[in-house]
């Protein structure tokens, strides 16, 4: 099966470079693809990071692209790029600021259509002064399902503002006095969780699957093991903010869907699956023979116990009143910052 899979990569890596070195009519007339960059968070900090989004408009049977990326590398050092489209991709970036994503789906499927997503790139930036990086869309070469292709020259460019590095605490105006103030705070500061338009938190406020897979992207430099980016039979239901997020920690292998093979991005996340997450996104060893050793763990799943037992021996879970897990309890938005800073501040002592 190992080989197989090998072989189906390298022929998609084969009709990747074939459509790089293919000749492309160029067309430019009114109408056609147009494409965009967007910037979250909308002003970055130093020190910090900040992910484009490259998102193209009047799409028509999208199979496959290659996208051409130019970036400021004295204020930005490339880390990753996901598409939130199900399919391969073949990232491959130089030290002088230059970024090539080609990405082509898998078998037999219908182009896409419209306004699509098609890469999220993530950058650290760099320097601790306020600045103000360039970056440019070059040529966007595009393929369809009978694998017809065009090139397409952008020209969209993008300033993106870095603001200085600040060591003000965010400032959220319901969490005084809060048991998991400090955590929320630390959270926030390191980018991993975000409060509402109204300066709130909701410290009680229950977490979504869709929520917390994206929290915990933004915790950790995750991977993808093998280029694949999964499908969701319910993909049509995940929401656009959420889309790249989940494809990454799908791609990485630290979320996963259900036996019907959807990701549910609306289901509200439990303690015990929040802390099996947490436990593969960190990279904390498990012990599949450890049992944990709440009053409550005859209630914790089979699957989740050496899970939830590798973040006890990490400090990152602790019992409460009666020395109860309460694995099948919904999580909470204060349970998910305390335990994701717990998790950070692990790795970091290890090193």
């Amino acid at each position: 099966m190992g080989k197989r899979k090998r072989i189906v990569s390298l022929g998609l890596v084969a009709l990747l470079l074939c459509l790089a070195l293919a000749p492309f009519p160029a067309l430019a007339a009114a109408g056609d693809p147009v494409f965009k960059l967007t910037l979250s968070p909308e002003k970055p900090v130093a020190g910090g990071q900040a992910t484009v989004t490259i998102t193209g408009e009047n799409l028509t049977d999208l199979y496959g692209f290659e996208l051409n990326l130019a970036y400021d590398s004295k204020l930005l050092k490339y880390v990753k790029t996901i598409s939130p489209i199900a399919g391969f991709s073949v990232p491959k970036a130089d030290e002088s600021g230059k970024l090539m994503f080609a990405h082509v789906k898998i078998g037999k499927e219908a182009g896409e259509n419209g306004t699509v997503q098609l890469a999220n790139v993530t950058f650290d930036v760099l320097g601790q002064a306020a600045a103000t990086a360039k970056l440019s869309l070059g040529d966007v070469k595009l393929v369809k399902s009978d694998l017809t292709s065009v090139t397409l020259k952008s020209g969209t460019e993008l300033a993106l503002p870095i603001s200085a590095k600040s060591a003000t605490a965010v400032a959220f105006k319901d969490i005084a006095g809060h048991w998991a103030r400090t955590s929320i705070e630390k959270a926030a500061a390191l980018g991993i969780i975000t409060g509402y338009a109204d300066s709130t938190f909701r410290p009680q406020a229950k977490v979504t699957r869709a929520e917390f897979t994206a929290m915990i992207t933004r915790a950790f430099d995750l991977k993808p093991t093998n280029g694949v980016t999964p499908k969701f039979a319910d993909a049509s239901k995940i929401p656009s903010w959420a889309s790249a997020y989940i494809a990454e920690a799908a791609a990485a292998g630290v979320v996963s869907g259900y036996a019907d093979g959807s990701f549910r991005p609306d289901q509200l996340i439990t303690r015990a699956e929040m802390t099996a997450i947490i436990v593969r996104a960190a990279g904390i060893a498990v012990d599949q023979a450890a049992q944990p050793t709440f009053a409550d763990a005859d209630q914790i799943a089979a699957w989740a116990k050496p899970g939830v037992a590798a973040a006890v021996q990490a400090g990152i879970v602790k019992g409460s009143a009666g020395n109860r897990f309460a694995p099948l309890d919904q999580a909470s938005r204060a349970e998910a910052a305390v335990m994701l800073v717990g998790a950070v501040e692990y790795i970091k002592a290890q090193k």
